[in-house]
């Protein structure tokens, strides 16, 4: 199907539509049919014929390997990841179908929290590079910012977005998002990404949560996505409040170096932000 000025969300919309008004006319039937869709956009998954069905056909194998009747949009970044010497046309990886889920996942749901996503995949990886980290720890923790709160596709959106200050028992929901999202990666034999969503809102003087690890206990990668994620949360808008400016984000992190934030990831983050290598 050729869906003409549509972008990544439009076209998703469309197929899930189709998808649900199908499956809903034949559930009664004595053998019900479903339909899924792999959706690829122009010119960010291919800028040839050829380019463009086999991404489409990537998203199409992904929906098909996570059971059928689904929608799945291609994800080049996570392909490039996870496919071997990044070379698109290689071998699929085992693991390709899953991610590619995720990665729809939080693309689809909300457009700011896909932003979030991805830009706190670039901040890990950048604070990563500059901490010395080798290319391929740099590459697996811009993976896990990319993927820190996959968990939260199953808190309701109506919390994620709720402007007033929310209730001891709607922060505990909120607060299960860590775990959701390790056994989530787990399944996905992607345990060691995994376990630093799990520990990403852990802090260094034990306060944090889910089990109040102190800084000793807490791996490095999950220290990164700490100060990458709050960063990115404190510069952007959200319901409950305006966005704090560069400046004042910064001053924020220093502020809790030691508390709330690793030290040296700070430190290596302001760095980053020093040399250009982050937008200040």
């Amino acid at each position: 199907m050729i869906v003409p000025d549509a972008d990544d969300h439009a076209s998703y919309m469309l197929a899930e539509r189709l998808r649900t008004s199908l499956r809903d006319t034949f559930s009664s039937d004595q053998v019900p049919i479903t339909i899924s869709f792999g959706v690829a956009s122009f010119p960010a998954h291919g800028e040839s014929y050829g380019g463009l069905l086999g991404a489409a056909d990537d998203a199409l194998y992904a929906a098909k390997e996570l059971g059928r009747d689904r929608t799945v949009i291609y994800s080049r970044e996570v392909v490039g990841i996870l496919t071997p010497l990044g070379q698109p046309n290689g071998p699929r990886n085992e693991h390709l179908a899953t991610v590619l889920a995720l990665a729809e996942a939080l693309d689809v749901r909300d457009r700011d929290s896909a932003r979030h996503s991805h830009t706190v995949g670039r901040y890990a990886e950048l604070t990563a590079r500059e901490l010395g980290l080798p290319a391929d720890a740099v590459e697996r923790v811009r993976l896990a910012g990319m993927l820190h709160d996959v968990g939260k596709i199953a808190v309701s959106n109506v919390l994620l977005s709720k402007p007033e200050s929310l209730t001891e028992d709607e922060w505990s929901e909120i607060r299960r998002h860590a775990e959701i999202g390790a056994r989530i990666l787990a399944n996905a034999r992607l345990t060691d990404i995994g376990e630093w969503v799990l520990a990403h809102h852990e802090r260094p003087d034990g306060d944090g949560f889910p089990f109040g690890l102190s800084n000793g206990d807490i791996p490095l990668e999950a220290r990164i996505l700490g100060v990458a994620d709050a960063y990115e949360a404190m510069t952007s808008r959200r319901p409950y409040r305006p966005a704090l400016s560069h400046e004042e984000a910064r001053a924020e992190l220093l502020r809790n170096a030691g508390t709330q934030f690793d030290p040296e990831v700070v430190e290596a983050f302001v760095q980053a932000l020093k040399k250009g290598r982050v937008e200040a």
